[in-house]
């Protein structure tokens, strides 16, 4: 008799998890929110799917989960979609693309093995609680229906992109069947900053090194560009520190290199900013950083740093203390952090099951035959495919042993 798998969540892990378990022999149901599945997969990568990332980099990734090492080492991205058919091509930057660059062909590619291999999907369909039952089977209750099944894989993402149908909603019903449960964050998003700053620096971008700073001391660091909006300072390299936002909140503040590869050095920096103060010092002081900043961002920084942006440059900088203060301004621009990003525009989930509640076959420590994969695990990458590389990996890994014989109880 064939084992019974129910699935709640039909996105990116959830659909690599019926894949799996379906290819075992078993019997596998997704029950999606959602009208159709994968609708999450169609928005990564501005519609073109940044589906993975060659050569993994475990400093990218963060949580509670040491087994999330082990699961990926054992799971080959590229290989898993040439299964499918589908065909794949890595950027500069190690990212992998469908070689369609759209993220429709990867919906696609799943959805059509998912078919070949006889699995059910349930759409519109939102579960309300999941009930154990004595055997060691699961009735999985939704608005209209009470399913039956050997095993649950909980593949139900986490609370960023509400629109998506993830909303966290499973959260409590597993915190009361006794699973510990990190605080949801949202992580890859905008960070707020004081809109009375950034008002006059909307739709501005710049190149920058950031600095996320906690109580003066550095706690992370990326280099990219960043975008300056009405109420916060948005870019990849602002999103993978976002996650540190959420968690220090106004404890932390950005600092902003504006010339992350010029003037490095206090006296090279002097040197140079004195000679450029010669070169234009008939003009007015706003237009000094004309060429190493767009115009808009060097008015503010000048403004900021010497009150005033019509006074002639040789008139404003006539010792070494003014043109130290604008060298200090450019290389540590000081933002503060207002709170922490909204899960509506987060791309991904800080926090969730605790990796102390889950085995190392993705199953629960205390409820026997229930899984789970993906976003709703508290694990969570960077910008660059990180993260659906755990989707598809976590989702295949939890598929392939709940297809198999029942897990023990594993005590705590």
């Amino acid at each position: 008799m064939k084992r019974t798998i129910c699935i709640v969540g039909g996105g990116a892990s959830g659909l690599s998890a019926a894949i799996a378990s379906a290819r075992m022999g078993a019997e596998v149901t997704i029950l999606e929110r959602q009208p159709r599945v994968g609708k999450k997969i169609l928005l990564t990568g501005n519609g073109r799917c940044n589906l993975g990332h060659e050569g993994r980099d475990f400093s990218r990734y963060h949580g509670t989960f040491p087994q999330m090492r082990q699961i990926l080492q054992r799971f080959d991205t590229e290989q898993f979609f040439r299964q499918l058919g589908l065909y794949v091509r890595t950027d500069s930057e190690g990212r992998m693309y469908p070689c369609s660059n759209a993220a429709a062909s990867v919906l696609d590619a799943l959805r059509m093995e998912t078919n070949r291999l006889h699995v059910t999907e349930r759409t519109d369909c939102m579960v309300t609680d999941l009930q154990p039952q004595k055997d060691g089977t699961w009735k999985v209750i939704t608005a209209d229906a009470c399913i039956r099944a050997d095993a649950v894989i909980l593949a139900a993402g986490g609370s960023a992109a509400p629109s998506c149908g993830t909303d966290g909603n499973l959260l409590p019903l597993l915190k009361k069947l006794g699973h510990r449960i990190v605080e949801p964050l949202p992580a890859l998003c905008p960070i707020p900053s004081d809109t009375a700053r950034l008002r006059s620096l909307k739709g501005m971008r710049v190149r920058a090194r950031v600095s996320a700073l906690v109580d003066g001391a550095v706690r992370g660091e990326e280099t990219g560009e960043v975008q300056f909006t009405e109420n916060a300072l948005s870019g990849i390299c602002l999103f993978n520190l976002s996650r540190l936002a959420a968690i220090h909140g106004k404890r932390m503040e950005l600092s902003l290199d504006l010339l992350p590869d010029l003037w490095q050095t206090e006296d090279k920096g002097l040197a140079e900013l004195t000679e450029l103060t010669q070169i234009r010092g008939e003009m007015p002081c706003g237009d000094l950083l004309t060429g190493l900043l767009p115009k808009r961002v060097a008015e503010v920084c000048m403004k900021q740093a010497v009150g005033t942006i019509t006074a002639s440059t040789a008139d404003v900088f006539k010792d070494d203390e003014t043109k130290n203060t604008l060298l200090r301004l450019l290389h540590d621009w000081r933002f503060p952090v207002t709170g922490m990003g909204k899960f509506a525009q987060a791309q991904v989930t800080a926090g969730g099951v605790s990796g102390q509640s889950v085995t190392q076959t993705l199953c629960s420590k205390v409820q026997k035959n229930l899984y789970f994969c993906g976003e709703l695990l508290d694990v969570d990458g960077d910008c660059g495919g990180y993260n659906l590389d755990w989707a598809w990996a976590s989702g295949a890994w939890a598929g392939m042993h709940a297809a198999s014989d029942p897990q023990k109880i594993v005590q705590r």
